[in-house]
């Protein structure tokens, strides 16, 4: 029989799954709902019927079976702590794997865009999160439980911040803002007494989306406007110091370069490099010497789960050629 890896990418908006076999030619690729127990209503077990159903249309629609799988990686947001990964870990024994890792996503990245199979991969799009992976193969997560962990960050984070410096202007004596000039329709009122409870109700309407309102900062950054650029300096700043923190706690291997690859729809698709750049600066400021290398991540992260999945089967120098 004919055998196979799988990568799993799930994530809070969705989940991907890439079927390849183990010479590394894709056979399948499937996108799917969101299977992070964090945004499903019903938790893990909401979890585990969406994963059910999902490997069940992989398997079939390509007319092979479990056991045909020999190697899995799921890279799972919402993983964050060891509790979370033996809840979704027994989820994917009990669906009939045996031969798999899981991870937090935040991992796949560095999978996917580094030359050396290490890192540190820094997530920023829906949420935030930064992971390493040393040349021991040692991995160590930096934040992931938002307030808790001290990590802020992703769409909804910078749009309830849009909405905030409209309110700090209204209210607390903060700063003219070009947000101001950016609000949409639905959040225009004629009182600026009104603007909380407007903004409020078209939010529980549905009629605003907060993480939408994210790329109204950018604009406003474009612009100049100093609220929105120090928005973006902070964020970029607590980025740095988590990415300084995983620096710190692992051993990665001096005389070679360090990649950091950074993924997520912010990191790559934001139409200005505030965040990135603020980045940069902080932490080869931290660590002068280190050879430090940053990517953006041009692949989907799933494809990491392949490689990683691959790399018990193929050398390095085999992954680079297929992947790299």
């Amino acid at each position: 029989m004919a055998q196979y890896v799988l990568g799993v990418d799930g994530g809070g908006t969705k989940t991907q799954c890439a079927l390849y076999d183990i010479e590394g030619k894709q056979v399948d690729f499937i996108n799917w709902g969101p299977t992070n127990h964090e945004v499903l209503k019903g938790g893990f077990l909401a979890v585990k019927s969406e994963m059910t159903v999902m490997v069940n249309y992989l398997l079939k629609r390509n007319g092979i079976q479990l056991n045909q799988i020999v190697k899995s990686v799921f890279g799972m947001a919402g993983v964050d702590t060891k509790s979370q990964h033996a809840e979704v870990s027994k989820i994917i024994k009990d669906l009939g794997f045996e031969n798999f890792e899981l991870y937090n996503d935040a991992y796949l990245g560095i999978k996917a865009g580094s030359k050396n199979g290490w890192g540190i991969g820094v997530v920023h799009g829906t949420g935030v999160c930064v992971a390493g992976i040393d040349h021991l193969g040692n991995t160590l997560q930096i934040g992931g439980q938002g307030m808790l962990t001290g990590d802020f960050g992703g769409g909804t984070y910078l749009g309830g911040k849009f909405i905030q410096s409209i309110y700090n202007y209204y209210f607390r004596c903060g700063e003219y803002t070009y947000m101001l000039e950016l609000l949409p329709d639905e959040l225009k009122v004629s009182s600026k007494h009104d603007f909380i409870d407007n903004a409020t109700k078209k939010i529980d309407e549905g009629l605003i989306k907060v993480a939408e309102l994210n790329r109204l900062v950018f604009e406003a950054a474009n612009r100049e406007d100093a609220a929105a650029i120090n928005i973006l300096k902070e964020l970029g700043e607590s980025l740095a110091q988590s990415i300084n923190g995983c620096i710190r706690g692992m051993d990665f291997e001096e005389s070679v370069s360090l990649q950091i690859v950074l993924s997520g729809s912010i990191n790559t698709k934001a139409n200005n490099t505030t965040i990135i750049d603020t980045i940069k600066e902080r932490v080869a400021s931290g660590n002068r010497d280190r050879t430090i290398e940053f990517i953006i991540l041009d692949k989907i992260p799933a494809m990491g789960a392949v490689i990683w999945a691959l790399e018990s089967i193929l050398d390095r120098s085999e992954i680079n050629r297929i992947f790299l």
